[in-house]
């Protein structure tokens, strides 16, 4: 048999009930030896009637009723045990006539038994007096202590609820006091105040005058429920707005994820990773949770100041490329800080680049001086990025990303964070839903990756060697006669780029009109054979992003295009890809591919040709489409003439 976990929650509630038993059971024996035994019974009623006038605050579950007057009225009167079982008699009626669960009902008796109880003890103690309807007492006298007994009651009854909801919500124990029940310490004293006028009449002209006081009661109970509604209705006010605020957040900062290529959902899963992550970690404080809430959704918003090219570049950036990505922290956090947060969300983005050995960027903050937000927020942000799909990579397993989590526990994350964060990574994730994503979002995101068919036409494929220069030549006589084909504009394209980057493999891709992607038209090289077959999409790999940019890549993975084709035989490293670009017309992608890195002299070169050699081959594609023309007309008319012979 399994023991049941330990809940603090469920432990408070038992002691509270128990001290409250104890206390109930004590007021009982001391009845019998208390005069009057009976009259307080009168007060008792009273509280039963009063706490149906009772106004529930909405932020919690709590009501605040009149009845406090007859409670602390009772013990003046007639001692801390009649008090305490007025007490709990009317709180038992109060709760069971609204349907309240058991459990609830014995804490709610328990609690206000004990209160006045407490309080009941300090007055008498204070006061050296016995209860007022065995002997009056100088009035001066009673002062002082009615602000004890009333300061005691108030505390021990809000404090004991407090650190029940502190404990059902995670939440530290004077926030919760202070945010719900602090308000209420002038009700209280008004209560005691009342009292004391009640115990003053009945000194002087009886119990029959002080029921005259009775509509001033009403009073108050009518005041204080207009002064609670106000405040619940700019409670729901401000909630309804605070949900509008933050949904508008969430809006654009899923319009600058989906620019940056990645899926919609993404800053909705960090958020809710982080939130559940610092929960875990014990954070409490409701400011940081709001800004860790925050932060998640608008920690890239800086990326809007960094070209797409580079944003959305499959592969390693280059030195000058990363210079510019590094940009956006700075830029993201000064945009943020012209918005007047109510928490600090500024330094989350700010430092959430920030490594702990002090490694990171922008301003090498180390260990702790990195606000807890960014060091939740990094870990989380690379888990989901590697977790998800992108048009340059597949996702990686849940396990390959903790791996990476591990490697770089101690140095860019925070140890205590990355060890948290895969011990409830499951119940988190079983928390996260698919998030759905709005239509016009889609139509910002560029296409996703997705296997593709092979090529239609061939691809004419030739090895390093001697066969190159002959079929470069070959070529040369067919242009000058006015004859030339697309491969005889690209064989003689690929002797130059040779020239260009000895030992690299040119790949020209072109784009099928009938499917829409890119089919590899010619290669040429030492891993020409190796990479024959090739189809990108647009928008995938290198050339597909570079077709769909119209941008110049350089020293991108070789891989990225070819998968394993690139280490199968010749092992390619590399890729410089240039989108071949003429009459503002896309015409296709050249792309080198090599085991070295290409020299900024190579890329400069390439991309100075590149311009003319599109030319060149649009107008080879025109005649090329001609051709094909010409003979189906030809076939036509054949085959016209052949029916007419028929038919003779």
């Amino acid at each position: 048999m399994t023991r049941r976990p330990w809940n603090p929650l469920r432990a408070w509630v038992l002691t509270v009930n128990t001290v409250g038993a104890l206390v109930i059971v004590e007021s009982l024996n001391s009845l019998q030896t208390t005069p009057h035994r009976y009259e307080w019974l009168l007060f008792a009623a009273l509280t039963a009637v009063a706490g149906s006038f009772s106004l529930k605050i909405g932020s919690i579950s709590a009501r605040v009723t009149i009845s406090d007057t007859f409670f602390i009225t009772t013990a003046l009167l007639f001692g801390p045990a009649p008090a305490t079982l007025a007490v709990a008699l009317g709180t038992l009626v109060s709760s069971w006539r609204r349907g309240h669960a058991r459990e609830r009902v014995a804490f709610n008796t328990s609690t206000c038994a004990f209160a006045i109880w407490a309080g009941s003890q300090v007055f008498f103690r204070l006061a050296g007096v016995p209860p007022l309807t065995q002997a009056q007492s100088p009035v001066a006298q009673l002062v002082a202590p009615l602000l004890a007994l009333t300061a005691v009651y108030f505390l021990s009854n809000t404090a004991l609820i407090a650190i029940a909801v502190a404990l059902d919500t995670r939440r530290p124990v004077l926030a919760v006091w202070r945010e719900h029940f602090l308000w209420l310490v002038a009700t209280y004293f008004a209560a005691a105040s009342v009292s004391f006028c009640l115990v003053l009449l009945m000194y002087e002209a009886g119990l029959a005058a002080a029921i005259l006081v009775l509509p001033l009661l009403l009073v108050l109970h009518l005041t204080l429920r207009s002064s609670i509604g106000r405040l619940e209705d700019a409670r729901s006010h401000l909630a309804h707005l605070d949900r509008l605020y933050l949904s508008t957040v969430e809006t654009l900062a899923m319009a600058i994820d989906a620019k940056d290529d990645v899926t919609h959902s993404h800053v909705r899963r960090v958020q809710a990773y982080a939130l559940g992550l610092a929960r875990a970690l014990g954070v409490n404080d409701e400011e940081t949770l709001k800004a860790i809430e925050a932060a998640a959704l608008l920690h890239d918003t800086g990326k809007l100041a960094v070209p797409e090219h580079i944003l959305n570049k499959p592969g390693k950036l280059n030195e000058v490329e990363f210079e510019q990505m590094k940009r956006h922290v700075d830029v993201g956090a000064d945009i943020l800080s012209l918005v007047e947060f109510p928490y600090p969300v500024v330094p989350i983005v700010r430092c959430h680049h920030e490594n702990w050995d002090g490694t990171g960027y922008p301003r090498g903050v180390v260990g702790t001086d990195i606000p807890i937000g960014a060091r939740i927020l990094s870990v989380v942000d690379c888990f989901d990025a590697l977790t998800s799909d992108r048009p340059y990579r597949s996702a990686l397993s849940d396990e390959q990303a903790f791996e990476v989590l591990r490697a770089r526990r101690g140095t860019m994350y925070e140890p205590r964070v990355v060890d948290t964060f895969m011990r409830v990574h499951r119940d988190l994730a079983a928390q996260i839903s698919e998030f759905q994503t709005h239509d016009a979002l889609r139509q910002i995101t560029r296409s996703v990756s997705a296997p593709v068919s092979a090529p239609p036409h061939p691809a004419v494929v030739t090895s390093g060697g001697v066969s190159d220069d002959v079929l470069a030549f070959v070529s040369l006589a067919r242009l000058a006669s006015g004859d030339a084909s697309m491969n005889d504009v690209l064989a003689l394209a690929s002797n130059l780029m040779n020239g260009l980057a000895p030992g690299a493999t040119t790949a020209w891709y072109t784009i099928d009109e009938g499917s829409g992607f890119l089919a590899l038209r010619h290669a040429a090289g030492p891993a020409a054979r190796q990479i024959g077959g090739t189809a990108l999409r647009i928008g995938d790999g290198v050339s597909g992003w570079v077709a769909s940019q119209r941008q110049v890549i350089v020293n991108s993975e070789a891989s990225l295009d070819l998968g394993e084709r690139a280490h199968l035989g010749s092992s390619l490293e590399y890729a410089l890809s240039v989108p071949l670009i003429t009459r503002e017309s896309l015409v296709g992608t050249v792309t080198l591919y090599s085991p070295t890195a290409f020299s900024d002299n190579q890329s400069r070169l390439v991309q100075v040709i590149a311009p003319h050699l599109a030319q060149s081959v649009w107008t080879a594609g025109r005649n090329e489409s001609a051709t094909r023309a010409a003979s189906a007309s030809r076939s036509a008319n054949a085959a016209a003439e052949l029916r007419l012979v028929a038919t003779r």
